[in-house]
């Protein structure tokens, strides 16, 4: 009857879906089999859109990030002044990392074991905010609005331990 046709998902609804079993299961505990399980979902759903469990793992990090970024880098009205737009940036932090715990979920994992999955997530998408980051309170610093010190200690605090790590424990 009707009830043996495929359920129809939005591409968005599956790439949540597949970052959250990432998350859950680990990339290497994961097949796509163990997935589709999880999800409860058809094996052929994810096989006829992703040609591989990498490719799977990439769209799902991608679409991920793509959100994130779009509420982290969002332009800041242009007469903001420097404490205005880093305490603007700083909440944005905080937002989208509390918005999307599974990313950060997926970020913890995969920097405990540093390989092609992190290189990935840095070289595209965590290295330029840090760069932005970097920049910004380097520039805070020469006009004297933010104190001297290292960027890193502050930039660490921000993504890695602070936020990051509430943020992980939201689940």
């Amino acid at each position: 009857g009707d009830d043996m046709r495929p359920r129809l998902i939005s591409e968005d609804r599956l790439l949540d879906q597949l970052l959250a079993a990432f998350a859950d299961l680990g990339f290497d505990g994961a097949s796509i089999r163990a997935i589709c399980r999880h999800l409860g979902m058809s094996h052929n759903m994810i096989n006829q859109r992703y040609p591989s469990k990498e490719a799977a793992w990439t769209a799902a990090v991608d679409h991920a990030f793509s959100r994130l970024t779009a509420g982290l880098l969002a332009p800041l009205p242009e007469d903001v002044d420097p404490p205005t737009a880093l305490r603007t940036v700083m909440r944005r932090w905080v937002d989208v990392t509390i918005d999307q715990p599974t990313l950060a979920r997926i970020i913890h994992q995969e920097s405990g074991r540093p390989g092609p999955r992190f290189d990935y997530m840095f070289q595209n998408y965590i290295g330029p905010v840090q760069e932005q980051t970097r920049s910004a309170l380097l520039e805070l610093q020469r006009t004297g609005a933010a104190i001297p010190g290292p960027i890193s200690a502050a930039y660490f605090f921000l993504t890695t331990w602070g936020i990051g790590g509430i943020a992980s424990l939201q689940e």
